[in-house]
């Protein structure tokens, strides 16, 4: 078993995350479009150029909470790293003992359901089941990418920017079979 301390870059953000984000800004954009028309139609003429201006941009309130939670899940995956044998998600550490397999799926989250996490605004990240995979743990930006490293108890996808690369430095740090 190597010891092995190595960071890696998660992958570009893919359709699967950049999509909700285009959704996203284009429902952002129809609300303060339908706001605007509707100050500007049924608001009395006597209304102060203030008064109807707040209540036209009321919905980039919404950007008040997308925007952060955006940032914060990009900060979050934009990389990971395996230090001392254990495999560091943010958070969460995944000892590499016992490693069965580590190999690439472009298809994990194929009619993967969201148990509980985030599914797409800045990365996937959080607890999913499918029928194929069963429960796994995903710190994804591109799907793409995606390696899924399984145990005999739990399995994790993850996406690095250099698949082969970490699949390499994983199973060294895995040790032999």
């Amino acid at each position: 078993m190597a010891i092995i301390n190595q960071v890696f870059p998660s992958a570009p953000m893919g359709r699967r995350v950049i999509a909700p984000m285009i959704i996203v800004a284009a429902v952002l954009i129809a609300a303060i479009a339908f706001n605007a028309l509707v100050v500007v139609r049924h608001m009395p003429g006597g209304t102060p150029l203030a008064e109807r201006g707040v209540v036209s941009l009321a919905p980039l309130v919404c950007l008040l909470i997308t925007v952060p939670i955006f940032l914060y899940e990009r900060s979050v995956t934009s990389q990971f790293s395996i230090e001392g044998n254990c495999l560091v998600l943010g958070r969460k550490r995944f000892p590499l003992e016992g490693l069965v397999e580590a190999t690439r799926d472009p298809k994990i989250l194929r009619w993967a359901v969201k148990k509980r996490g985030n599914g797409g605004l800045g990365s996937i990240r959080g607890r999913f089941w499918s029928k194929r995979v069963g429960s796994f743990y995903a710190f994804l930006t591109d799907t793409e990418n995606a390696v899924v490293l399984r145990w005999p108890d739990k399995v994790v996808a993850v996406s690095p920017a250099d698949p082969d690369f970490f699949i390499y430095s994983a199973r060294s740090a895995a040790g032999p079979k």
